[in-house]
Formats: C-alpha cells, sequence, structure tokens
C-alpha cells in the first residue's frame, strides 16, 4: 500500500509539477533556435538553481507554520495555554487560522481560571461544613472524604480503608435520590442523622456520594422547645382549675366546721360545689381536646367535589354573607369528614372575626390551582390576626370561649393529606386570608 505524502510535500511536488515543463520548453526552444550550447548550459543552470531554492524554500515555510501550530495545539493538550501564534502580513487564510487559535487559547485560559476558583471554592465550603460527605466508586472504595466525615468516622492515617467502610455497610441499601433520618452507630458515637445518597460519574463510571448531617442536637432543641411550649400551656389550663378549686375547697371546709350554721350556708355550700364540678368538667374538656390533636386518625380518602363539600357547610351560618366566587367545581381525592372539618373551623373563625367587629362584612371562598397544586382561599372582612406568632401555639386562644385547637387541628389535618395551612393579613383591607393547600391527586 502506497503511503500518503506529507501535506508540505504535496505542496512542493505541485510546484514542481508546475513549474518543470516551462523549464523543458525552454531548454527544448533554445536547442531549435541553436543558441550556443554555454549560454544553454548557463540557463539549465541558473534556472535549477531557481526552482530548487523556490521549492525548498516553499517545503520549509509550510514546515514551519504547521509545526508551530502544532506545537501551540501541544501546549494546549498539555494544559499550557500562554502560547500565542503570530500573524504575518498579507497572509489572510493563514492569519484567519492563528486568529482562531488564539482565541481558542484564550478562552481555554478564562475556563480553566474560572475552574480553579470554582474548584477552590468548592473545596473550601466542603472543608468547612459540619456535614460529613464521602464519595465512594463503583467497587465501594473510598474516592473522597471531608474532614467532617474524617472526624465522625475517626478516620486518621492509621485508620485502614476497611475499617472505615465497614461503618458505612449500614447505609448500603440505599438509592441514588434517597433522604432519611435514622440512629446510626460510628465509633463510640450514636445519634440521629439525616442521610442523603447522590450518584455522580466520573471518567465514565459511577460514583455514590453520601451526606450524614448529624440532627440529634437540632432535634433536642426542638423536642425541648415543644415540651417546653406544652408544659406552658398545660400548667397555665390546670392551674387556672385548680386555684379556684383550691380556694372554694377551703371556704367550704371552714363552713363545714362550723356545724351549727350548715343551713345558713347550704346555699354558699352548693354554689361552691357547683364551681368546683364545673371547673372539674372544664379541666376534663381539656385533656380531652388535647387527646384529639395527639391521636388523630388516618385519613379515609375519596374523590370529592369542593362544591359538593361547600354546600353541606354553607347552611350551617344562614345568617352570615358567604359567596363562593369560583363556579368551576373540582373533584379532590381527600378524607371528606376530616376535610370538612377544617373548613367548617376557617368559616367559623371568620364568622366570629367579623361578628367581633359590630359591622357588616362577607366572606369570600375561591379556588385555584397553582403549580400542580390546589388552593382553596377564604377571604374574610373581620378583625384580622392580633398575633401571628401564636397561631398554631395548642390551646393559645384569643377568644373567651375558645379551646384553643382548632387551628392546630386544621394544619394536622392538611399535613396528613400532603398539604399546608397559611393564614395572613389582607393587605389591601381589613380582615383575614387563610390558604387551603392540597395536592391534586
Amino acid at each position: 500500500m502506497n503511503k500518503k505524502s506529507s501535506f508540505e510535500k504535496q505542496l512542493t511536488q505541485l510546484s514542481l509539477v508546475a513549474s518543470l515543463p516551462l523549464f523543458i520548453f525552454l531548454i527544448f526552444m533554445m536547442v531549435y533556435a541553436e543558441i550556443s550550447t554555454p549560454l544553454i548550459l548557463l540557463t539549465i543552470l541558473i534556472s535549477s538553481i531557481t526552482i530548487i531554492f523556490c521549492h525548498a524554500k516553499i517545503h520549509q515555510i509550510s514546515s514551519y507554520q504547521f509545526r508551530s501550530i502544532c506545537n501551540l495545539l501541544d501546549a494546549m493538550i498539555q494544559g499550557d495555554y500562554s502560547l500565542r501564534a503570530r500573524s504575518s502580513e498579507g497572509d489572510s487564510a493563514l492569519n484567519e487560522l492563528v486568529d482562531s487559535v488564539n482565541s481558542l487559547a484564550k478562552r481555554l485560559t478564562k475556563q480553566r481560571i474560572e475552574s480553579i476558583e470554582s474548584q477552590f471554592l468548592l473545596q473550601t465550603v466542603i472543608k468547612h461544613i459540619d456535614v460529613a460527605t464521602i464519595a465512594l466508586n463503583s467497587k465501594n472504595k473510598l474516592v473522597f472524604i471531608n474532614p467532617a466525615a474524617k472526624k465522625l468516622l475517626q478516620f486518621s492515617s492509621h485508620t485502614t480503608e476497611e475499617v472505615t467502610l465497614k461503618q458505612l455497610e449500614q447505609l448500603n441499601l440505599f438509592k441514588a435520590g434517597e433522604s432519611k433520618v435514622m440512629n446510626l452507630t460510628f465509633g463510640q458515637q450514636q445519634g440521629k442523622f439525616n442521610v442523603h445518597m447522590e450518584e455522580f460519574r466520573e471518567a465514565g463510571k459511577q460514583h455514590k456520594l453520601l451526606f450524614l448531617t448529624d440532627v440529634s442536637s437540632l432535634l433536642r432543641i426542638e423536642e425541648r422547645n415543644a415540651w417546653q411550649s406544652l408544659v406552658r400551656v398545660i400548667s397555665h389550663e390546670i392551674n387556672n382549675s385548680l386555684a379556684p378549686i383550691a380556694s372554694i375547697s377551703e371556704t367550704l371546709k371552714r363552713l363545714m366546721s362550723r356545724q351549727h350554721n350548715i343551713e345558713v350556708h347550704k346555699e354558699n355550700l352548693v354554689d361552691g360545689l357547683t364551681i368546683i364540678a364545673q371547673r372539674t368538667n372544664n379541666l376534663k374538656d381539656f385533656v380531652n381536646s388535647y387527646k384529639q390533636i395527639a391521636q388523630l386518625p388516618e385519613p379515609k380518602k375519596s374523590n370529592i367535589y369542593i362544591l359538593e363539600l361547600l354546600n353541606k357547610i354553607i347552611p350551617l351560618y344562614q345568617n352570615s354573607h358567604i359567596d363562593i366566587q369560583t363556579k368551576d367545581d373540582m373533584a379532590l381525592f381527600i378524607d371528606p369528614v376530616q376535610i370538612e372539618q377544617v373548613l367548617i373551623n376557617l368559616i367559623k373563625n371568620a364568622v366570629e372575626s367579623i361578628k367581633s367587629t359590630h359591622k357588616e362584612g362577607k366572606i369570600e371562598v375561591s379556588w385555584q390551582v397553582v403549580q400542580d397544586r390546589f388552593q382553596l382561599l377564604i377571604k374574610d372582612q373581620g378583625a384580622g390576626i392580633s398575633n401571628p406568632d401564636n397561631l398554631f401555639v395548642p390551646f393559645y386562644t384569643t377568644k373567651k370561649q375558645g379551646s384553643g385547637i382548632g387551628l392546630v387541628l386544621c394544619r394536622q389535618i392538611l399535613e396528613v393529606h400532603s398539604g399546608r395551612l397559611s393564614l395572613s393579613n389582607c393587605t389591601d383591607q381589613s380582615g383575614c386570608l387563610a390558604t387551603v393547600e392540597l395536592p391534586l391527586s
């Protein structure tokens, strides 16, 4: 098989093919014209030297330009983007090639600087965050481990990789994108960790990336705050009931000690015992209310139309002006009994808020779909929210006859439906806007 000549040799050969016929024709005409032999030999010598020089120069220049650009590209392949090719005057086509190569070198230089800066920033973040980050290859071998992970796994220069990997065996069943809070043990340390696993590719091979966050302290803080709020509310309610019971009991005790005046104080004894019974029943109702929000049953879902649900509730408030603004009906996969209780509580709050202003006002009910989520809006013209920070604190209420569990129960019901409840004061007028958000399916 014939080996193909290099590009610069092909240029030289083409120039020779173009010049040799003229040279041979010139010598033939000189011989034919019987010009003197010395002149013919001199012409042959000068022409041969000129042809050889020109073709050698063509080969040299083309080889130099190609090798220069090749060396520049080789340097870029090796990661050196500092070299630049030099353009020549008049060589428009060659200058375009040189300019393109130089532009490529500049762009690669800029991208390399940006990449180095991004990597430095990423390394700094990974080094200082308290989230343990561990990368494993397809064979479950350690590829990367940040300082937080080293501290968690008690990893050091004396620790073998097998010991470290053995501690991670409890996470082998995790799949890509999965997150879970679970109890884990690493050496002598035990606690609750939020575990998240992702996958990435490097050099065409699959790798796993584990993120371990110790949430034990955060959960303890939240648990302590919840207990403090619960104890504060429960102690307040119990003291409100026990204080009058204790006071009235002391009074009745003194009256009973005066046995000769029992008939005279009979009415006071009956009133005192009535108050004790009333406060005891109130305390019992309080405990039952706590059980109601602590033991919410699982929802029994079915397809229910929202207009059908509202048409059952609105007749309960015949003396109130309730306006349904949206006419397009929608079906939702919900527990009708639980969601009905949510709507009753919210509409009842709106009615009572309007009554507290001693003015005429209406309640507007509408719904819409936002980002594949159903939103029901209940807007009233009442007094608005006076203390938004305590809206969902159990047993906290600003009403004289309120139990303080209505909104808490509503939020719990919506959360087991993967929904959400939010309340805010209206910005354009007085009143409150309650937003019930539910999934479409």
